[in-house]
């Protein structure tokens, strides 16, 4: 007997690419400028795997001659897709930092630098979160969070202890676009 439709289990792998490209069919893979978040993608997350959260702030109005509200407004909203990656390679490390830029030097000895140069500019990226054989509408179908402009907001602690991998923590803050657009998340269906 299979399993019902609906219930969904295992990773997603994630992807960024800069602002504007254009998002992959559900069913096909990511080619262009889409490049994998870790080496080896899921592999180089840890087991709590990618979060997708969205939380909203509502108000609601509670007019003097009633003792009940009587109407809701939101205020805020906001969409993070997170992620601890387990693979610091300056490629992937870069991610948390804003995109640094990383210099190699040919040596010998061959060296890569992570340049620590800071600015006040905050750049921003779109973000692809895919799970193969994920759509709770077709079995083998995929599903993916398709985000049209993203920053990385996590704050970066990097422990490094005896037994444990280094991760980085990832946060991905949804920014509408130009167009007011956010994004959207797609399946394969029936």
């Amino acid at each position: 007997m299979s399993n019902p439709i609906e219930l969904i289990t295992g990773p997603l792998s994630i992807y960024w690419a800069p602002v504007g490209e254009a998002f992959p069919d559900v069913d096909n893979a990511p080619a262009g400028n889409w490049v994998l978040i870790g080496t080896s993608g899921d592999q180089n997350y840890h087991e709590d795997g990618v979060s997708i959260t969205v939380t909203d702030e509502k108000t609601l109005f509670t007019p003097l001659g009633s003792a009940l509200p009587t109407a809701v407004f939101r205020t805020a909203q906001s969409i993070v897709v997170g992620v601890t990656l387990v693979d610091l390679t300056f490629a992937n490390l870069r991610l948390a930092w804003n995109l640094l830029s990383v210099v190699a030097d040919a040596g010998p000895p061959v060296t890569s630098a992570l340049s620590l140069d800071f600015t006040l500019t905050v750049n921003d990226l779109a973000l692809l979160a895919r799970g193969a054989s994920k759509s709770p509408e077709l079995t083998g179908g995929n599903l993916q969070l398709e985000c049209n402009r993203v920053v990385e907001m996590a704050a970066h602690a990097l422990s490094f202890v005896k037994g444990d991998p280094v991760g980085v923590e990832l946060e991905f803050t949804v920014l509408r676009d130009t167009s007011g657009n956010v994004g959207d998340l797609k399946t394969a269906s029936v």
